[in-house]
């Protein structure tokens, strides 16, 4: 992971954005201008070989075409370079998120902001399809929704460029969920499939399920390429059968029948929603709290905002302020406020009279230190995630209600003294410390009075303090929050050391009781990123690294331990398949059925335990964690093609039930090439998968 303030080409690195299956993405600047960039990076050092030169090549072409495409709904990219075996990328910041988590949280999004979605996916795909670029890979990971409900659509990594040799009819690239029937095919693709492939994200948006769902890749392609999916009204009954016509058609296996172009798919959709909405529908202020009423004074029908007067401005926000006291508060309400008052103390400046402007201002610090600051304190103190609070009724806006607090308190800083309000800040930062300090003590007496680290009971207190941190941050409290994160961390450093002792100690002795804390552990994956995660940033602080000591040390030890690791799940994969490949002369295809959950279930420890390394910081150990690379790659190439081979040599004559389990094993194979971007094991795995679908 790069650092804060270090400079790749002509960029200064800012912040961490995420983490994907090759890289990392940063937020940057621009150093001639300044300019907010994402900055998409690949250590090439970790490639494998028989993946290296096709994620490269793919990932110049996303440059490529991302400087070739100027259009305001798809992401722009600015430049590609490659520093000190760092490849890049530097594209347009996007504030928002992927269009799959927005569904998650908000469920009720409205129709209208639905079909306002899908419409503007559609007119970004009509430009690339008139640049002579089909994009193949439409998903809801690869559309952004900012907060405005404006999208981005993103990652043209294995689009097809009329003209290009990059792609091939045959090729099978893209997420089976979302491909064509053309494309499961190994068919000539046009913007057609593209269509397609919105369809299925439309599908998702209106009912909260795709339209065609197996439990095996051999499964969906059948159902991709056979069957019609339910119509959308069935599933959702709220949803007008109008939609199940252009879904019709969006879906139709035949390309002949479906839209021809993105603006018919728009055109049909827009008649839909004529027939079904007869209105305009508001777009919802929230991202993801309740859409707030229209304020006094502005007309829906026109662009501009009546300036109101500074008593009418004050009735507007602590009308607001009330909502988010009574109803939610919300990141864009607290947004509001703060416009609204800046717009009231601007106002301040024009007032007619020195009185009138002081007895305005009375009105306000008045307001901040009385019924709204004592309600405000109460719902803070009540929704609290101290120790031994019940929060059944908690509404899930504390920090933001912390937020609220932050705005008052300095709302009346720029008032003038407010005694009663820094008592109360002092009080509550008093009860926050207090917190700490509790799950501090909590934490210790897990980590040195078990065996086991019980992952998600540490993970539940670290993510209630890293609340409580993040609500430090918002009051100020400098000092406590500075503190507070060189405990965590060096809480966080002990229980990797932990994870280290339970895997060596299995890796030593093979004992059956540890083998099951480790399989434990790595169920509980996702908990072992975030502490990782925690030393990996925490770590790059001077004082946090003074604290911890020996944080880095932890890592390269954890990396040497996941590679041992990884090499005997590797060994006892290849030792039971091997095995079972014996029986199956004698027993047949049935002896595969057997060992079937335990092979699975150490191809998916295996995954999870390649998930975690790649997460972690390169430059810590890069050998260590290139060689896990490698062996969990060819690991799956191995056992993919055993696996191929056994079912060729299968008896033409065996039911399909007696394979199935190979298929299943070859599934479980592709879900993960996909997950780590290996697309050229991947796209093997499902080219054998077509020809048994369309053989069969």
């Amino acid at each position: 992971m790069l650092r804060m303030g270090q400079q790749l080409g002509a960029y200064r690195i800012e912040a961490l954005l995420g983490r994907g299956a090759m890289g990392v993405v940063y937020r940057g600047v621009r150093l001639e201008d300044n300019q907010p960039v994402a900055i998409k990076t690949v250590h090439t050092s970790l490639l494998v070989r028989p993946e290296r030169d096709a994620i490269l090549t793919r990932f110049r072409q996303e440059a490529a075409i991302g400087m070739r495409l100027r259009h305001p709904l798809i992401v722009r990219i600015h430049d590609c370079g490659e520093q000190e075996g760092i490849l890049y990328l530097t594209m347009q910041l996007v504030e928002g998120q992927e269009l799959g988590r927005l569904v998650e949280h908000l469920p009720t999004l409205p129709l209208g902001m639905k079909l306002a979605i899908v419409l503007q996916v559609l007119n970004a795909l009509a430009y690339a399809h008139q640049q002579g670029v089909i994009h193949r890979d439409i998903k809801p990971s690869n559309i952004l929704v900012r907060r405005d409900y404006t999208i981005v659509l993103t990652d043209f990594g294995i689009a097809h460029v009329h003209g290009s040799e990059l792609t091939h009819t045959g090729e099978l690239l893209g997420s089976p969920l979302y491909m064509s029937p053309e494309q499961l095919c190994g068919a000539a693709i046009d913007e057609r499939a593209d269509l397609f492939s919105a369809g299925v994200v439309f599908y998702y948006l209106l009912t909260h399920r795709k339209p065609f769902i197996a439990d095996s890749l051999p499964t969906l392609m059948y159902k991709v390429l056979q069957e019609e999916p339910p119509a959308p009204s069935t599933i959702n009954q709220e949803l007008s059968p109008v939609f199940d016509h252009v879904l019709r058609r969006a879906l139709a296996k035949r390309l002949e029948q479906r839209f021809a172009s993105a603006l018919e798919f728009a055109t049909a959709l827009r008649q839909a929603r004529i027939e079904t909405l007869e209105a305009t529908v508001a777009i919802p202020g929230g991202w993801r709290g309740a859409a707030p009423t229209l304020p006094p004074q502005t007309d829906p029908e026109q662009s501009t905002l009546v300036i109101p007067s500074a008593g009418d401005l004050f009735e507007r926000i602590a009308t607001l302020a009330q909502q988010c006291l009574t109803e939610r508060t919300t990141r864009p309400r607290l947004a509001q406020l703060a416009e609204w008052l800046d717009l009231w103390f601007a106002l301040q400046e024009r007032a007619p009279s020195t009185a009138d402007r002081d007895a305005e201002r009375q009105r306000l610090l008045d307001w901040c230190m009385g019924e709204a600051l004592a309600a405000l304190n109460e719902r803070i103190h009540r929704d609290a995630p101290t120790p031994g609070q019940v929060v059944a009724q908690a509404r899930g806006d504390w920090l933001e209600l912390i937020g609220l607090f932050a705005l008052i308190q300095d709302i009346a800083a720029r008032l003038g003294p407010a005694p009663t309000l820094d008592a109360a800040r002092a009080r509550l930062i008093k009860t926050l410390t207090g917190a700490v300090f509790h799950y501090a003590n909590t934490l210790n007496r897990l980590l040195f009075s078990e065996d086991n680290p019980q992952l998600l009971r540490i993970s539940a207190d670290f993510t209630r303090l890293e609340l409580l941190q993040l609500a430090l941050e918002e009051l100020g409290a400098e000092a406590q929050t500075r503190t507070m994160r060189q405990t965590l961390l060096l809480f966080a450093n002990q229980v990797m050391s932990k994870i280290n002792a339970l895997i060596r100690q299995f890796l030593d002795d093979r004992n059956p009781l540890a083998r099951f804390e480790v399989t434990s552990l790595l169920v509980e994956v996702e908990e072992m990123i975030v502490l990782a995660e925690r030393l990996l940033e925490w770590g790059a602080e001077t004082a946090a690294v003074e604290a911890m000591g020996s944080g880095g040390t932890t890592m390269i030890e954890f990396l040497d331990s996941a590679q041992a690791l990884g090499q005997l799940l590797v060994e006892e994969l290849v030792q039971q398949f091997t095995g079972e490949q014996k029986r199956a002369l004698q027993l047949g295809p049935g002896a595969f059925s057997t060992g079937q959950a335990a092979f699975v279930g150490r191809i998916r420890q295996l995954g999870l335990l390649y998930r975690f390394a790649i997460r972690l910081e390169p430059s810590v150990q890069t050998t260590s964690l290139h060689d896990l690379t490698a062996e969990v790659y060819h690991c799956l190439e191995q056992l993919a093609t055993g696996l191929l081979q056994a079912l060729e040599a299968v008896d033409a004559l065996q039911t399909a039930t007696a394979t199935d389990p190979l298929w299943a094993r070859l599934s479980v194979i592709a879900e993960l090439a996909e997950q780590f971007a290996w697309r050229e094991l991947q796209q093997r795995v499902l080219v054998a998968i077509r020809r048994r679908v369309m053989a069969g």
